[in-house]
């Protein structure tokens, strides 16, 4: 799949631990996938043998590079940086935690809830949708940067 040199993919994990049917997980996500409108979303029940209980989602959603205000540079950092804020702040994440690649052009914002503080959300995962990573990279799939389309130039029989 290809997208634009101006937008950023982001890879959603949602975890939603303490439902107990795929109706009730799907009807907590209706609202979120209705507005984030993914490119493609995964849903599943988590594997009995593993260490997640209940449903899982993985959600591919492109949004447009955020022009940060703050910043006059406008730099693809700072633009990716004010994108992933906004939808951090969307699933009650705090985007300070959002770990840059050494490009600027990607990262990863990984939650962790502490261990020590009861968790009062539906989620498990200190967020109300269940969120617990985030993927992002400017102008390509995260977890398949290379995309998976390629122009060939000749008929492809070499391929046969």
């Amino acid at each position: 799949m290809r997208f634009s040199p101006d937008a950023v993919v982001f890879r959603v994990r949602l975890h939603l631990e303490r439902v107990h049917t795929a109706e009730a997980a799907l009807r907590a996500w209706l609202p979120l996938v209705s507005e984030l409108r993914p490119v493609s979303a995964k849903f599943e029940e988590a594997d009995p043998s593993g260490l997640r209980r209940g449903f899982l989602a993985d959600l591919l959603v492109v949004l447009p590079l955020t022009q940060d205000r703050a910043a006059d540079s406008g730099t693809v950092r700072d633009r990716l940086l004010a994108s992933v804020d906004v939808l951090a702040r969307r699933l009650g994440l705090d985007a300070t935690a959002f770990e840059v690649d050494e490009d600027g052009t990607g990262g990863v914002l990984s939650v962790k809830a502490p261990k020590d503080t009861e968790d009062t959300t539906e989620g498990g995962s200190g967020t109300t949708h269940g969120a617990y990573l985030i993927l992002a990279l400017t102008g390509a799939d995260p977890l398949n940067p290379e995309g998976s389309e390629t122009d060939y130039e000749d008929t492809g029989e070499d391929l046969l």
